[in-house]
């Protein structure tokens, strides 16, 4: 059998697996490499390069070594997309997982033993280079298609749309009280779509609801949001937002510090404008009164949805802008850099 020149080993196939492993993997495939990924890896067939995913848990970890043990064995890359040392207590799922016996350990035994890391920010970079000097920043990008793709429309409604889950506990906390002031006095043409966290079940005498920011915390009015589950496909997703505007909290935390920009560019190739947190990578994308406007205070939450919201050359006129900015951050137009150091 040929071996493969790159092998992408995967550790899910959502956002991070699809947007850092899969989608840069499918454009070098397209541009003629023996590209492959999986959850699992061919110890009997190894690539020239092993790109691998997150690698942490104890299974995993083992065989990354068994790997790195073989006589001429592959160049191995370690790839991590997220400050995953320094998780807010309040995302628990995660910050419970990361924080069990062994998990950061193996983290930082495995990327030592990589020939390089491959991380999405140069504050994630800073981080991870005392564990390895031979970081390469490749930013996210994101397939050119979506520049072209037309989002679902309502007519009549203006949509207000956020995506994610309950791990976002610490970035909704920035705009669940001014949101729920807004949509107290907006039109009634105004809502709020939640894609991915949990539609709550309706309210019993008896019944104990899970826990949802949106309604719980917040007491978002519940006839104001609309509810879609996580989709197929991270694609799938793409094509089901159909927000007129979106919003992108971020609260200011050391693990949000070396985020990337990923939210807002998902709006710019939209053409979607957005109302985003002063802060970190949303600051240094964000064009502010261009492609999108920038809370730089509780206030401003408000006083941003208002303008948005009523005026719909606005609209228009940021999400074009951010489009012809979003053209610049595709993978068909970038994956030269992960190319150079796949292939290099």
């Amino acid at each position: 059998m040929t071996s493969l020149d790159v092998f992408g080993w995967l550790a899910d196939r959502d956002g991070c697996g699809t947007i850092r492993i899969m989608t840069p993997l499918a454009e070098l495939r397209a541009r003629g490499h023996n590209v492959g990924w999986s959850e699992r890896v061919d110890t009997d067939n190894l690539p020239r390069t092993l790109i691998g995913q997150r690698i942490c848990k104890p299974a995993p970890t083992t065989g990354w070594h068994e790997i790195a043990a073989k006589p001429n064995r592959p160049k191995l890359v370690f790839e991590v997309d997220d400050n995953l040392w320094d998780i807010d207590y309040r995302s628990a799922k995660a910050h419970e997982f990361f924080n069990g016996d062994g998990v950061t350990d193996n983290l930082d035994a495995n990327i030592r033993l990589a020939d390089a890391v491959t991380v999405t920010t140069e504050a994630l970079a800073d981080i991870v280079r005392p564990l390895n000097p031979n970081v390469h920043v490749i930013p996210n990008y994101l397939p050119a298609w979506l520049l072209q793709h037309e989002r679902p429309r309502h007519d009549g409604q203006i949509v207000i749309g956020w995506g994610g889950s309950s791990t976002h506990a610490m970035d909704l906390a920035e705009i669940g009280p001014q949101l729920r002031r807004y949509l107290d006095r907006a039109p009634s043409n105004v809502e709020l779509h939640v894609m991915g966290e949990p539609k709550p079940p309706p309210r019993r005498r008896g019944l104990i609801r899970p826990h949802t920011p949106w309604t719980e915390t917040y007491r978002l009015p519940e006839d104001r949001i609309r509810w879609t589950p996580w989709q197929t496909s991270v694609p799938d997703y793409w094509r089901a937002i159909d927000y007129d505007i979106m919003l992108a909290p971020l609260r200011p935390h050391p693990f949000n510090r070396s985020k990337s920009p990923l939210r807002v560019l998902e709006a710019a190739i939209l053409g979607i404008p957005v109302i985003a947190t002063d802060y970190g990578p949303y600051a240094e994308f964000v064009d502010h009164g261009v492609t999108g406007l920038l809370a730089k205070s509780d206030h401003d939450w408000g006083r941003h949805l208002r303008a948005l919201a009523e005026d719909e050359a606005m609209r228009q006129e940021m999400g074009a802008a951010a489009r012809a900015k979003a053209a610049a951050w595709t993978i068909e137009g970038n994956a030269d850099q992960w190319e150079k150091v796949l292939l290099g």
